[in-house]
């Protein structure tokens, strides 16, 4: 972008719900876990007051696994449980009114099976053995809790409900919190690197922002989303930053989904998840040393207060280089968050983080005409991206009755941004002349998401309905000016001159955008029968004011777009679907006229299937799309100066993906996606060729091995394959396709080391050199890096 092992050990998942404000810097302490509390089946009725009243049920029969998981998706809870305790055994199903406590006893009776209650809905099934022990297996969650392994069971982030990823009429891909921890990612980039389907360091090395593209669509812009609510950006050089280790998971969700979230890339989009309060938090303190200079520190904290009120801290402070050693990649980051259960029926959780970052504000080295060199023309004291940010904000859940829940997001944020950096100018022997730049950002953002969610039978039918209203605020300043500088002698470099602050300003603006939406959903369950059929409704109201000449200027846009989906789940574990959804994106500028554009607009089709073997943790999905995004600019033949809306581009695919435990010991995510998009209408003579930086070919395979021979040893390695790509539209020249491969080992201490964990990650090996150039601009991905963790947990 040129702009500015041994079996899973047993875990105790969680499930959180919306929430309410919290002040800037929140101080929290931090508390042991409380024990969870074992319910027998015999005592289950002695519970029943805390839990929500009864409802209906009507589960047809079959395998207990898919009964349960059933049950778990209508009651609205989280259920983990090992493929294992439910292989071979069948259910009859439940038909009636019954609490949750209640609905556990009939589907439990005779199977030697238990339920343990983490929370107010969370549970863990368990066996007990004949003497009456129980025995704590491996568990899979039903839900957004904690996944354990690689493979996630369900996602919120396609239908803000939990729904079964195997229900689901779309593809998603989901990073878990296991996968995090095995491949220590410094950024978002590299957490996502592996899922099919998706591109990262299309523009290089560049640690400004989360460069990430999705079926050859951008997401920087319109698809970075955090705990379901939009990262908002000014469009200039502010963005919300992320770091993975304050994450519990990544919902990588494709396709447009205007539906649900208003304007967004015809891609899709990416949900970072952020760590949640649980009541058995397992405490970490965890230091890493590495390549360029890597010195970072971090923790995460938490347990009970009380047995409604749950905290946790997440810190991370790191002071490092890149490749580039002038360019820092320093980062300070504070997140606390609080949950409480108010009462049986409503819950709230905090959510905040506060924010510093620090690096180059242009990470890019100097371009002698087509040649890129590994010379830096920028200056250590006047260059850099200096970033503050901070984020508060709730999730708010309360349940009326059986049949009617609230929920509510609500986050407030504000970035406030200095880029500043050094353009190079003419070459004269070894001395480089050099003009300064400075981008000086305020923004501040509200972003809101009501939903009503009604659950009622109509004879066969079982509705899940989602009401919602959406709405957000965005309001920034910025000020762009340009200054001299003094020139620099690439031979004998002196990286440290004074360089004044640029004065001659350019742009000095403030704007506003107002974006509302109401949607409607309903998720329908006939037999094996799952569709989904959504419509939405949009206002966006954008204001720009020209301080130097106190224009105003104003654009209104309304927008409907829908969706559907139709999925098949054969209790073989097969799952054909076909959908069909819409996206819009507002679009700046006006034509000939005068008359301001209207949004570009996005469609999907997209026939797929998902396949999860019984008894396994593994998951398989294809699927065949088409995505056309219309109402892109193009030159107006009549008015060469000006833009009509004529242009279109349209992409083709097929995308495979495995995910899973394949045994008990190896573990695997691996991905193939064929993305043919093309420029089908288009003015400026390109029509037919392909959509620049879009290669056609993206290939990855990630192993994650537990070594029989050495106990607590685990290997770790992957490839990553980008096929070649077109430099511009004309496709004039390509980039080269390259390979990068990544590697990791971790051993686990025991004895009077139990709870220390050694990691050691290494990223592009072979240190392969890729460049991908954009136009006449070109970008240098990262090298080889090697840092070693460690951790100690309890």
């Amino acid at each position: 972008m040129n702009t500015p092992k041994q079996p899973l050990p047993t875990v105790t998942p969680f499930r959180m719900k919306p929430v309410c404000r919290v002040l800037r810097n929140i101080a929290v302490s931090c508390a042991l876990t409380s024990p969870a509390v074992l319910l027998p089946m015999q005592a289950v009725h002695a519970a029943e007051q805390s839990v929500p009243g009864a409802q209906s049920y009507s589960i047809e029969p079959g395998s207990l696994g898919s009964v349960l998981s059933q049950f778990a998706s209508d009651s609205n809870i989280v259920l983990s449980f090992s493929a294992e305790l439910t292989a071979s055994l069948q259910s009859q199903g439940l038909n009636g009114r019954y609490n949750v406590e209640q609905g556990f006893a009939q589907l439990l009776s005779g199977t030697g099976l238990y339920v343990v209650k983490q929370g107010a809905a969370d549970y863990v099934l368990e066996r007990v053995e004949q003497d009456g022990s129980v025995v704590l297996d491996p568990v899979q969650v039903l839900g957004e809790g904690v996944n354990q392994g690689y493979m996630a069971v369900s996602s919120r982030s396609a239908s803000k409900t939990d729904t079964p990823l195997l229900e689901t009429a779309q593809s998603i891909s989901v990073i878990t919190e296991q996968q995090l921890q095995d491949r220590q990612p410094q950024t978002v980039d590299q957490a996502v690197a592996y899922t099919a389907g998706v591109r990262v360091e299309a523009s290089g090395l560049d640690p400004r922002f989360d460069v990430i593209t999705l079926r050859g669509f951008p997401t920087v812009y319109n698809g970075d989303f955090l705990d379901g609510l939009r990262q908002p950006n000014s469009g200039w050089l502010s963005y919300f930053a992320t770091q993975p280790y304050n994450l519990e998971r990544i919902d990588v969700v494709k396709g447009p989904d205007s539906v649900l979230y208003g304007q967004i890339s015809p891609g899709g989009l990416v949900n970072r998840v952020s760590k949640r309060p649980r009541e058995d938090a397992e405490q970490e303190v965890q230091v890493q040393v590495g390549s360029h200079d890597h010195l970072q520190g971090q923790f995460d904290l938490g347990g009970s207060l009380n047995p409604d009120v749950q905290v946790r801290l997440v810190g991370l402070v790191r002071d490092a280089q890149t490749d580039i050693e002038q360019v820092d990649n320093d980062v300070k980051m504070l997140a606390p968050t609080l949950h409480w259960q108010i009462g049986d029926r409503t819950d709230i959780t905090f959510i905040s983080q506060y924010q510093e970052r620090l690096t180059s504000a242009s990470p890019r080295p100097y371009q002698d005409g087509e040649k890129l060199t590994h010379f830096w023309a920028g200056d250590e004291d006047f260059d850099k991206l200096d970033q503050e940010q901070w984020a508060v904000g709730y999730e708010l859940n309360h349940v009326f009755n059986e049949h009617l829940e609230l929920q509510q997001n609500v986050r407030y944020g504000e970035v406030d941004t200095t880029n500043q950096y050094l353009s190079p100018g003419t070459l004269s022997g070894s001395t480089l002349s050099r003009s300064s730049v400075g981008l000086y950002e305020d923004m501040q953002s509200l972003s809101t998401d009501t939903r009503l969610v009604a659950r009622f039978a109509q004879g066969e039918l079982q509705h899940k309905v989602l009401l919602g209203l959406d709405y957000a605020d965005l309001e920034h300043e910025v000020i762009y000016a340009g200054g001299s500088a003094p020139s620099i002698d690439m031979d004998n470099p002196d990286y440290s001159q004074s360089v004044p602050r640029p004065t001659s300003v350019w742009t000095d603006s403030s704007g506003k955008t107002h974006r509302t939406g109401v949607y409607l959903q309903d998720q329908v369950k006939i037999d094996n029968w799952h569709l989904t059929a959504g419509v939405r409704r949009d206002w966006v109201r954008d204001e720009t004011r020209n301080n130097l000449t106190g224009i105003t200027d104003k654009t209104d846009d309304e927008k409907n777009t829908w969706r559907f989906g139709a999925l098949y789940a054969f209790d073989s574990g097969i799952s054909p679907y076909f959908s069909y959804a819409q996206s819009f994106v507002p679009e700046s500028g006006s034509d000939v006229n005068g008359n301001s554009f209207d949004p570009t607009e996005g469609e999907q089709f997209e026939l797929g299937l998902k396949y999860q073997p019984q008894d396994t943790e593994a998951l398989f999905t294809a699927a065949l799309y088409e995505i056309t995004e219309s109402n892109r600019t193009t030159t107006d033949l009549d008015n060469p100066g000006f833009s009509v809306q004529t242009g279109e581009v349209r992409t083709r695919g097929v995308e495979l993906e495995a995910v899973g435990n394949v045994s008990e010991n190896l573990r695997l995510t691996a991905s193939y996606n064929y993305n043919q998009a093309e420029l089908s209408a288009d003015n400026d003579g390109n029509e037919g060729n392909d959509l620049a930086n879009t290669p056609r070919h993206l290939a990855s395979v990630w192993l994650d091995y537990d070594v029989p021979a050495i106990e607590r040893l685990s290997l770790s390695g992957g490839t990553r394959y980008i096929g070649s790509e077109y430099i511009d539209n004309a496709n004039s020249d390509k980039n080269e396709a390259y390979h990068l491969v990544d590697l990791a080992a971790r051993y686990e201490f025991g004895g009077s080391l139990d709870g220390v964990r050694l990691n050691i990650n290494a990223t592009n090996v072979f240190d392969e050199e890729h460049i991908s150039c954009e136009g006449a601009y070109c970008y240098r991905g990262a090298g080889r890096s090697l840092i070693a963790s460690l951790a100690y947990r309890w």
